[in-house]
Formats: C-alpha cells, structure tokens, sequence
C-alpha cells in the first residue's frame, strides 16, 4: 500500500472501522457474486415513460458503485453506477428495518454494492429504485474524487487512470470508443479474408520502418534486441511463406519524442495481401474506415482540435507533386530539372534547400508548407523514392513510388504501398539506409540481409498498409492529445 497523509490515514482508518460494523452484522455482505441483475441504461429505457412522482411493483436488481449520497432528513438518496449508466436509490426510514438502516449507515462513496427495490420516478422525474434490499460487495478505504480540475489534476488523472474512468464519463467513453475500434477493425478485416497473425515483438533488428527504436539485451543469447517499430518485415515474410492475405493489430515502439500526438507505445494496424498494389490498399483502406464511422453511429462530420472535416466517402486521392505545384504556382513534376525549380523558388519564395534530388526537395516542400493544413480525409500519392525505402517504383515516373499517405485534420493516418519485391533493388535502397545511420542518422534504416535473402525466395506482388488507431480515435472522439485515448499512456514517476 502506498504511503497515506495523515487526512487520509483517517479516512482509512475510519472506513475500515466500518467494514468491520459491516462484517459485524447479520446481513449478507461480500459475497462472492452477485447476479441476475439489470443494465442501468436499460432500466431507462424500459421505464422512461412512468410518470413523475408515481411509483410501481416492479422489482429489480441493479450493481456497481456508489459515486453520491445525500442525506435529507427521513430520505438517503445513493448514486449507483455501472458500465451502463447512473440510478439513483432512495431509502425511507420507516420502510426499511433497523438492522438494514444501520447497515447503509456504513456505506461511503465508492463503494461497490448490490441493491434491489421498486421501480419508481421522484416528483422531479428522476427514475429511482425504491430501496428494499442492500448487499456491500466491495469497501472503498480511500476518498473518493467527484471531478478533476486543473492541470495538476489532469496529471493525475493519468497516473490514477482507473478513477479518470469512474468519475469522468468522458475519459470512459472515449477509450469504450477505442476498443470498439479495435473490435471493427478485427471483423471488417476478417471479414475481407484477412488471417490475423501475430509476429515478434522483440527483433535482433528493428526494421520495417525509419524510426529509432528502443533497445534491450537478451541475456541468454547473449545479444542486443530492440522493441520492433514495425511488425512489416515479419508479415512480409509470411507473404512469402504462402499466407496471402495477414494483418496484425498490436503494439509498436519508437524511442522517440512525446507530445499531443506521438506516443513512444501505440498501436498500427498492419495488413499485406498477395497480388494487388498501392490502389487496391487505398479502396480497402477507404472501406475499412467506411465500415468503422457507419458501425460507431458518429457521422461523417467530424469535429475535432477546434476544426470540423467532411469524413464523407469517396476519399480524394492527390499526387504529392500536384500539391506542391499548386501550392506554390510553381509547375513541378518528377522529371523536372532541380536546378531550375531551385532558382525559381529561390526567387519567387525566398525558399532555399539542401536537397540533392527534385524528390527530396518536393518532400521538404510538401512537410514544411501544406501536410499541416490537410482538412478533410486525403490521399496523397506519388512519394519519392528517397523517403519510401519498401515501396515499388512507378514504371512510368522515373524516382517515384507507388506509394500514398492519408491525412486529415494536418495528421497522418496511413502509410500504404506496393511492396518492394526486387532483392537487389531492396538491397541498394537499404545499403543507402545503413550509410545514413552510419553517418549519425538514428532513424536511418538498418541492413538486413535475412530479408534480402527471404526476398529472393519470391514475394509476390503485394500492397502494404500501416493504419494508425491511436490518431483515428483521438479523430473520432475529439481528443487533442493522444494520452486521452490510450487507456494507461506513460507518466514520468513523480519522485
């Protein structure tokens, strides 16, 4: 147990003291179970129409915690809540027995009980149970809050996550929206054919994408290990291995910076499937997400960070190259001459760069200048080769990959492409990598040479997707910060 103020020492103390009257008396108390009752929320909906003030015979049970209790002379009114919704239940002196009265008398705020009455509504049409039985399952020893103000109480309310979900309904339905999620995800994808897989989280390389990883030493095998930042390298491998269709739902780990939406521990939806390309990825990408809106009920209107954005189907589909061009009314295409769009941009923009290549420079463009102000869901295509190290290159746009990103609300969603199938061409694009990292970059990509080996057994040709659940929630739910949407997020230790 952790270290008590003196304030709550006494609060302790004081209901320990009564979990002792509890046990002291003949009433049943702490049993092992308590079934046979009935979801809050439809006790509401099953009763909504009793008119105020009128009470029944209908009897029912109801469990989960007690959040109020309010005393007002003959009548105690106690808030019961559970995973569905808030009662209240009015006990009268005089209708109950000594015994039992005695015994609500040792109820505080927080704990969790069992109760069962008469369906009733107060004079002010508020649906109640009319108390006749009281069960205490579990004694709460510690004060209960009843809100959290501030951003001292903010903090704590991730360090103390579990009482963020009993008392702020928003936090709780917030993160039963990310579990749903996680639940459309599965059933859309199994649905579409896809084998949920699983793969190694711990890798002697971390691969798949450029990210600096977390690292740790295997100590029976005597060697350094990393949290994968990926799992695509692994389900790649299976691809190869004869598994057409697989997608993992997990975790990943980069070792990288905290803010509003970046997590070092989130969760991607990673899927491959044999014989279809970046096109085919989009329209599964685009149903997936179709079926997720529909099946929550949210709408297609969006509101979130202050903004609202059509969610509306079909999706725009938009060349990284088209943006910028437009962006800058400057004509810019992937053959286009870097010396020429460097002066131009140096004297129509004031826009100066180091880039070695005319993919590099319309990448700095399209992240510095237009990524932040995507509103609506977008596709944008045509990534340079330079920053796409697993993506196919277009037949036709020399230095180009077939390959999109889908932002909204100036964030990036999914990552998607027509996988890389070329061992040699693979080989040269992470050797490049590896001379990056060498020369101090620690989110350059590593060699792997068992992948380029398991590459010359036969990839077919594949499209890869990368989905963000993490973003798409904090989307749906109008979270700003992704702490929100992560049911336990990383605090620094207060000490």
């Amino acid at each position: 147990m952790s270290e008590l103020s003196k304030s709550e020492n006494e609060i302790y103390s004081l209901r320990k003291e009564k979990e002792e009257n509890i046990k002291s008396s003949n009433l049943e108390s702490f049993t092992t179970s308590f079934k046979n009752s009935t979801n809050i929320n439809l006790l509401h909906q099953n009763h909504s129409n009793i008119e105020d003030g009128a009470k029944t015979d209908i009897s029912v049970s109801v469990r989960g915690r007690i959040l109020g209790i309010r005393s007002f002379g003959k009548l105690t009114f106690l808030d019961l809540s559970d995973e569905t919704g808030k009662i209240q239940l009015v006990s009268t002196k005089g209708l109950l027995s000594e015994e039992l009265q005695e015994y609500l008398s040792n109820i505080d705020v927080g704990d969790i009980a069992g109760a069962s009455g008469n369906v009733m509504k107060t004079k002010k049409g508020e649906l109640s149970i009319e108390l006749k039985n009281f069960v205490l399952l579990t004694k709460s020893f510690r004060n209960f809050p009843e809100k959290w103000h501030g951003l001292k109480d903010k903090e704590t309310r991730f360090r103390q996550r579990y009482l963020d979900f009993v008392v702020n309904d928003s936090a709780r339905n917030s993160i039963k929206t990310r579990f749903k999620v996680l639940q459309l995800i599965r059933i859309f994808m199994t649905s579409e054919n896809f084998l949920e897989v699983e793969t190694p989280t711990l890798q002697p390389k971390a691969g798949g994408a450029i990210a600096r990883p977390f690292l740790t030493h295997h100590n029976a095998m005597g060697i350094d290990m990393y949290l994968r930042i990926a799992p695509e390298l692994y389900l790649k491998r299976l691809v190869i291995g004869g598994f057409e269709k697989v997608f993992e739902l997990g975790k990943v780990f980069r070792n990288e910076g905290i803010d509003l939406t970046h997590s070092p521990e989130f969760t991607m939806m990673e899927s491959y499937e044999a014989y279809t390309d970046v096109n085919g990825v989009m329209n599964m990408v685009e149903n997936m997400c179709k079926y997720i809106i529909e099946n929550l009920d949210s709408g297609y209107e969006v509101k979130y960070a202050g903004k609202t954005a059509d969610f509306n189907f079909p999706w725009e589909r938009k060349s990284m190259f088209e943006l910028v061009s437009k962006k800058f009314s400057v004509e810019i295409s992937h053959d286009s001459n870097l010396d020429d769009i460097k002066t131009k941009f140096e004297e129509t923009h004031n826009i100066t760069t180091e880039s070695k290549t005319i993919g590099e420079f319309v990448f700095e463009l399209f992240e510095n200048h237009i990524e932040h102000e995507i509103l609506n869901p977008l596709f944008v295509t045509d990534y340079p080769k330079e920053v796409s190290p697993f993506a196919r290159e277009n037949k036709e746009k020399q230095g180009i990959t077939e390959r999109f990103e889908l932002f909204a609300f100036g964030s990036e969603l999914a990552n998607g492409f027509s996988e890389l199938i070329d061992p040699r061409d693979q080989e040269e694009r992470l050797k490049t990598q590896a001379l990056k990292k060498a020369e101090g970059d620690e989110e350059a990509h590593v060699q792997d040479e068992d992948y380029i080996e398991a590459l010359e057994y036969g990839l077919p040709p594949t499209g890869g997707l990368g989905f963000g659940v993490d973003r798409f929630v904090m989307m749906l739910t109008n979270n700003e910060s992704i702490r929100e949407v992560i049911a336990f997020p990383h605090i620094k230790p207060e000490n």
